[in-house]
């Protein structure tokens, strides 16, 4: 397998790499090295995590250096900054290259053996093609000590895996309305593409200012510091808010960014000092990097009461008492009714003391009728004869008189509460019982059952 060689250089001196490059062809056609600079990204991609990506696989790392190398601040704080480190760790061999004449004595790299002889700059050398041959011996002379498996002599452990950059979305949210002087809150949250983030959060807190329209999304790749044993560790992150028109104006939060699943929420409290549209930026960095960036937007009032209203609907069912049958609507019938009108509560309310009233009077003309059904049929029936005596002349001795009945005419009776008409008596029987009549009960329990109902359809849409 190749060694990957990594070229950390200043754009400056960008034909003295391809010269360096050049040198190492030969390496490269045998198939000892393969070469990666930032050239080497393609359209679309973030070249902040491709440069961290290659500079935490390669073998080799060359410091190409000069004053604009020395003068970057990428350059010389991120890129040689983890060159150093992975090389103290023994995971890279970090080689310099002095390309120009520069003032490099005390720089973090001066403890580690230059090229080219005597770190000579090639631009000093009568003959740069000299110079630069004595580069690629150099380079030469760590591969092949790499490949004859003399790590302790060049410096080198055996190749490390190449750690890919993953992506991840930072997820930020803010409320839309805002009060003047009044505290509010500014969430933060790294998680995976395939998560609900933080807008699955809102949705569950209904006690959040922000809600899930509110966020704001940005996508990112990461790649995650490597352990001892080579899986992928936690990654440290910090996010700043910078908000001149917030009290405090800039605030920084370090927290972190788990491998396998979403960070955890990160909240800022800040307070608007002045009306109008505001903005906030949120920024993300780690390795002192600036990795991604959002622009929040929000609007600001003087007074709480200027805030727009949610806007909701009030709804009203109306119900009506005809003095024909008594109809009781079914449930989908009286929600269909409720959700087309606009003041509920207020004819549930009449409704009811309506209904209430319906029912007293029927349960009084039920009563009348009754009491008038009992004394009609006590004159309309004669009582039964005394016993005769114990000895009674027999049947065709007596005389046979007709019994005289008058005939029972049911009275007219509304159509909502009527009753069975009562069996005509027949002659020479007993004379019929009172029946009891159930209906008063049926009507009572319907009126209460229906009033359940309308009690907990009236519960359900309040909530």
């Amino acid at each position: 397998m190749p060694l990957e060689v990594f070229y950390s250089y200043a754009h400056e001196d960008e034909a003295l790499r391809d010269e360096v490059e050049k040198h190492l062809s030969l390496l490269k056609r045998n198939g000892l090295i393969v070469g990666w600079h930032d050239r080497g990204i393609g359209a679309g991609d973030e070249w902040r995590d491709q440069i961290d990506a290659h500079a935490r696989s390669a073998h080799i790392i060359l410091l190409l250096i000069s004053p604009d190398f020395l003068a970057s601040d990428y350059c010389y704080d991120v890129e040689m900054k983890l060159a150093l480190e992975r090389h103290a760790r023994r995971e890279a061999r970090v080689v310099p290259i002095i390309l120009r004449p520069v003032d490099w004595l005390g720089a973090p790299f001066s403890h580690l053996q230059a090229l080219p002889r005597d770190g000579k700059a090639v631009t000093t050398w009568p003959n740069r093609d000299e110079a630069f041959a004595n580069i690629a011996q150099g380079i030469r002379a760590i591969v092949s000590g790499f490949r004859a498996g003399q790590p302790d002599t060049i410096g080198l452990t055996p190749p490390v895996p190449k750690n890919v950059p993953k992506p991840r979305v930072l997820d930020a949210a803010v409320p839309s309305h805002i009060v003047k002087g009044q505290p509010t809150e500014l969430q933060v949250l790294i998680r995976l593409p395939e998560s609900r983030g933080l807008k699955g959060i809102l949705l569950e807190d209904e006690a959040a200012e922000a809600r899930p329209e509110d966020v704001l999304s940005k996508d990112f790749k990461v790649t995650f510091p490597l352990g001892p044993d080579g899986s992928p560790e936690a990654l440290k992150v910090s996010v700043r808010l910078t908000s001149p028109d917030f009290d405090p104006p800039a605030q920084t939060k370090v927290f972190l960014v788990p491998p396998d699943e979403d960070s955890e929420l990160v909240s800022f409290l800040l307070t608007p000092l002045r009306a109008g549209k505001l903005k906030v930026l949120v920024e993300l960095q780690w390795e002192e990097a600036l990795r991604g960036s959002r622009r929040l937007l929000t609007e600001c009032v003087a007074e709480a009461a200027s805030l727009p209203q949610i806007q909701t609907h009030v709804v009203r069912m109306p119900l009506e008492v005809a003095p024909g049958p008594v109809f009781y609507p079914s449930l989908l019938d009286t929600a269909r009714r409720y959700q087309q009108t606009d003041d509920g509560l207020t004819e549930m309310s009449g409704y009811l003391e309506r209904l209430d009233a319906l029912r007293q009077e029927q349960s009084r003309s039920t009563g009348q009728r009754k009491e008038q059904h009992e004394k009609e049929h006590r004159l309309d029936v004669p009582q039964s004869p005394p016993l005769p005596a114990p000895m009674p002349p027999p049947a065709a001795e007596r005389p046979q008189e007709p019994r005289k009945v008058r005939e029972f005419t049911q009275p007219a009776m509304p159509p909502f509460a009527k009753f069975p008409p009562p069996p005509a008596p027949k002659p020479n029987v007993e004379p019929p019982k009172a029946t009891v009549s159930y209906w008063p009960l049926v009507l009572v329990l319907t009126v209460l059952l229906f009033m359940a109902v309308l009690l907990v359809l009236y519960f359900v849409l309040k909530r």
